[in-house]
């Protein structure tokens, strides 16, 4: 015993630290592969990150509940939105920024801000979207996966110094 405290509670303490450093690291992760997926239009990479009866909630632009639903949600965003914009090609890339976690057990939340640079046609101009992602996840057969994802944007606008074409 050193300092008042045994050796058994310090492992204990440490262990526990370890497992949350663990699934920080594991969350952190599993963020960076659903930008990245989003990137590539792995629809079927991004809808295995979610849970069988996950929520996808992304305001007036839809949601979705499962992961196949997802997957299909996906599908058919990018052609809905070229369809609004009266375009032919939408190329898009996404960008994660300060993802915070919190966890308990095998249930986390977080946070994660975005950017995202989207461009319409070859000739039209660039746009920026910013905004919020909040996640609730949960670690099933020791995998973190999301259970809910909700959009919140905060800004579209258009950005178009400095953009070339091709990306």
């Amino acid at each position: 015993m050193a300092d008042g405290v045994d050796l058994g509670s310090r492992l204990d303490d440490l262990s526990a630290r370890v497992r949350e450093l663990e699934a920080v690291r594991a969350l952190t992760e599993l963020r960076h592969a659903f930008h990245h997926c989003l990137n590539r239009r792995d629809w079927a990479g991004l809808g295995a990150l979610f849970t069988v009866d996950a929520l996808l909630d992304y305001g007036e632009l839809g949601e979705a509940r499962g992961s196949a639903a997802i997957r299909e949600y996906y599908t058919e965003l990018l052609p809905k939105l070229v369809e609004m914009r009266g375009a032919s090609k939408l190329e898009l890339k996404n960008f994660n920024h300060v993802h915070q976690v919190e966890v308990d057990g095998d249930r986390a939340t977080g946070v994660c801000y975005f950017e995202e640079h989207i461009r319409f046609d070859e000739e039209e101009l660039a746009h920026q979207s910013v905004g919020r992602f909040s996640d609730r996840y949960v670690r099933q057969d020791g995998r973190w996966l999301f259970e809910r994802v909700e959009l919140e944007h905060y800004w579209v606008v258009p950005h178009n110094k400095g953009w070339h074409w091709p990306w």
